[in-house]
């Protein structure tokens, strides 16, 4: 029995070690392939989970997010002085489409129309990260991929909202997840 858990923790301990690392190459930004102007070309949402509490009954779900109507654009500009912001300015609009699934019942989707993308202030890249600073607040986005061509950018939710409800009234829901950008150079 010692030679067969011996065996046991020797395989275990082979195939622990033997197996690669899928980060050997890690992806690394090349912040200089940011400025430009960008197109808004797709939104989507990964692990959309949302719940909340109707007549003291937990309800949980879950929620995609997407996108129409798109003709919304960001340029971001590096800064020509080293001691001055790089600078973003959005311009147009688009439309967000939120779909909820709730206890199994059919789909609900809410439509809002967004004026704007990111806004105008101030950028930086450290590492994956693309920060703007948009009326004294920032918003951070892991940059999943960047080419000279297409720019992916991602950003985590978890944040109550409150939702009114024709049948429950105003209802406070926690929404979580993760809210991708796809934006195309111009």
């Amino acid at each position: 029995m010692k030679r067969f858990a011996l065996l046991l923790f020797l395989t275990g301990t082979t195939l622990f070690v033997s197996c690669s690392d899928d980060d050997d190459n890690p992806f690394q930004a090349n912040e200089s392939l940011i400025p430009g102007e960008w197109v808004l070309t797709e939104i989507k949402s990964e692990d959309g989970k949302a719940s909340t509490t109707i007549q003291d009954i937990p309800v949980s779900g879950e929620y995609n997010v997407s996108g129409e109507n798109y003709d919304a654009s960001v340029t971001f500009t590096e800064s020509a002085v080293e001691t001055e912001p790089n600078t973003v300015v959005g311009s147009g609009s688009f439309t967000l489409v939120f779909t909820f699934t709730f206890l199994g019942i059919d789909p609900v989707e809410v439509k809002q129309n967004v004026p704007e993308l990111i806004g105008s202030g101030d950028w930086v890249v450290d590492g994956n990260t693309l920060t703007t600073t948009v009326q004294g607040e920032d918003q951070s986005y892991e940059i999943v991929s960047l080419t000279e061509q297409t720019m992916t950018l991602k950003v985590p939710i978890d944040e109550e909202t409150e939702v009114e409800s024709p049948a429950a009234g105003t209802l406070t829901v926690t929404v979580t997840g993760d809210q991708i950008f796809v934006l195309t150079k111009q």
